[in-house]
């Protein structure tokens, strides 16, 4: 007697022994995630502008970017506090040599003193370090004409520099005139470049006649006022619908990443509950037990298929099918999409939502069923009026689990996504359509792709593991949900 107390006494502290190790497990991966994800918040914010002195009708009014006389303020990781090469290469030649070269001119300066400007000290580009969120910065410019310059009126034209979105930066950016040149009368000029990232204005000339005269022009100061915390502007961003983390004005918003993430599983599951609630429903109520026998194993068999073979399957197969249908009408250059995706998760998922859905199914009393043929229900209105109302719990946690598994899953998606973050675009049938068979990128495999390319510790690396947090997250959360249902389904029976 005392054996088998003692044996049931060590079941009983294995079975919370192993409860304890799996809420262990779950929050020291919640924390491991959490503790990462804190390089997310130490980074730093880049921005730039370019800024040009044209003629009225200048070549490249529409594009200043190609204009070789425009001025970059910017701050970028290229960028440092002090003096580095690439702002050496851009000091402004001799005074000969520039009235020879260009005809209108803005010059800079490492400084944002006004009483420390010095002619021999004036350089095209201005690249600086990035800084936090709470941190500001301003530029000083100077423009102005030279001798040879032939017109009344210069036009100063600036816009955002190349992959630079004033949006994504957590500064409010102001132009504003410090000082015209004595002699010229003009209006006071203040411009927010957030509300007006791309615009002109147009100034009286004044000529600069001498290296000393080129402190005397147009002096403009660039401002970036801070707006926001370092915290509060990385959470800001990483809601924002565009992921480019290696551009050089870093982008992190995780929107795509999850909306695509989000797509896939809805698909699937479009496309797996009715399948694998009809097979379990077949293999509950209609099929005989010789039937029933031989079709688990394969379940179990496809269930145990590794998903990178799935992947290589919707690669060869799928992904050539979809881009023989779909190539003519959206210009497909390939098969690997959203669609292709979903439909290899289908196949994936199957399995277990069948199995679940079956014991979820065979667990309804046989009472009930015999119940409802006394009543003279037919097979169809037993399965529709009781049996599946009766299986509902286990059922509805069948495909939680599935849908688990699905925004989990890694292999499938890196493979035959496309590898593309893109934003649905669900605006008319057309780019419905194009939406959910061009490439795209989830969570999952984002993680899996750029993890080994990524700096240790770096901005990127941190948000990668936000990443992994929000995915965790959403994950437990189903899993958590399914198990609630299940324990549901078990106390109705």
């Amino acid at each position: 007697m005392w054996r088998t107390r003692l044996f049931d006494n060590l079941v009983q502290a294995a079975t919370w022994m192993a409860g304890g190790l799996l809420i262990l497990t779950i929050l020291a991966v919640f924390y491991y995630l959490f503790a990462e994800s804190q390089y997310a918040f130490a980074r730093k914010f880049p921005f730039g502008f370019r800024v040009a002195l044209q003629p009225l009708n200048s070549e490249y009014r529409d594009d200043i970017s190609m204009d070789p006389t425009a001025s970059l303020l910017a701050a970028h990781r290229e960028g440092s506090d002090e003096l580095d090469d690439a702002e050496d290469a851009t000091r402004l030649p001799l005074h000969e040599e520039l009235v020879s070269m260009q005809p209108l001119v803005t010059a800079t300066a490492q400084t944002a003193d006004l009483n420390r400007l010095r002619p021999d000290e004036l350089f095209r580009d201005c690249m600086r370090a990035p800084k936090r969120a709470e941190q500001g910065e301003r530029f000083l410019l100077l423009a102005f004409a030279m001798p040879t310059y032939n017109g009344d009126t210069m036009e100063l034209a600036w816009e955002p520099d190349v992959s630079f979105d004033p949006a994504y930066a957590p500064y409010e950016f102001r132009l504003r005139l410090v000082r015209a040149p004595e002699g010229v009368r003009i209006d006071p000029i203040e411009v927010n470049l957030n509300q007006q990232p791309k615009g002109r204005l147009a100034l009286p000339v004044w000529k600069a006649h001498s290296p000393e005269e080129y402190l005397k022009g147009y002096l403009f100061e660039l401002e970036a006022r801070p707006t926001t915390t370092t915290t509060l502007a990385t959470i800001q961003q990483f809601l924002k619908p565009d992921w480019a983390p290696t551009i050089l004005y870093a982008r992190f918003g995780m929107l795509p990443l999850l909306l695509a993430t989000l797509l896939i599983t809805a698909l699937s599951m479009l496309f797996a509950t009715p399948l694998g609630i009809a097979a379990a429903v077949y293999l509950s109520e209609q099929a005989s037990p010789r039937v029933r026998e031989w079709f688990k194993p394969i379940l179990e068999i496809l269930a145990a298929i590794p998903t990178v073979v799935l992947g290589y399957f919707g690669v060869m197969l799928i992904a050539p099918w979809l881009q023989r249908l779909f190539a003519e009408g959206l210009q497909l250059t390939s098969g690997r999409g959203l669609l292709a995706t979903a439909l290899m998760m289908t196949v994936f998922i199957l399995p277990t939502i069948i199995s679940l859905s079956e014991d979820a199914l065979r667990a309804v009393p046989n009472s009930l069923r015999e119940g409802a043929e006394a009543l003279g229900l037919t097979l169809a209105e037993r399965i529709r009026l009781v049996i599946l109302p009766a299986a509902k719990s286990g059922l509805i946690a069948a495909l939680l689990l599935g849908v688990a598994r699905v925004m989990g899953e890694t292999m499938i998606v890196w493979i035959l996504s496309g590898g593309t973050p893109t934003m649905p675009d669900f605006s008319s049938p057309t780019a419905a359509l194009g939406t959910l068979v061009k490439p795209t990128r989830g969570i999952p495999d984002t993680i899996a792709i750029e993890m080994g390319n990524v700096e240790f510790e770096s901005p990127h690396y941190g948000h990668l593991f936000l990443l992994g947090l929000t995915l965790f997250v959403l994950t437990l959360g189903i899993n958590l949900l399914g198990f609630v249902y299940r324990k549901r389904a078990q106390l109705q029976l």
